[in-house]
């Protein structure tokens, strides 16, 4: 049974990944073909409740495979992430979006009991 939740969860991140590559290549795609570039960058901390290196180092790397998205660095203690995005409309929404998709997924994947 444990070993069909987690297949279940690999499956579901896989998914929820591709969605999110097509999503926002399809975004970074409509600033590249505008006639002016309007877009808004900066630098995001987020607080992560993922403990471990891996998955750590699992969500820095879909957000850096993101189009759009770059993990900058992540604290000693590595409870924080800091991401530079291309074009932050509202800061609270991109953190929560990573949350909602990568960060659970990967507890699901790295959690599943």
């Amino acid at each position: 049974m444990l070993v069909l939740k987690r297949s279940w969860a690999v499956i579901k991140l896989f998914i929820i990944f591709n969605r999110e590559l097509f999503l926002s290549s399809i975004a970074v795609l409509l600033h590249i073909v505008r006639p002016r570039l309007a877009i808004r960058p900066g630098i995001v901390e987020m607080k992560t409740e993922l403990k471990s290196s891996f998955e750590i180092t699992l969500l820095s790397c879909l957000i850096c495979l993101t189009p759009g998205t770059l993990t900058l660095d992540v604290s000693n203690d590595g409870e924080t992430l800091y991401i530079h995005a291309m074009d932050i409309k509202d800061a609270e929404e991109l953190k929560e979006q990573i949350k909602s998709t990568f960060e659970k997924a990967i507890m699901e994947v790295t959690r599943a009991c």
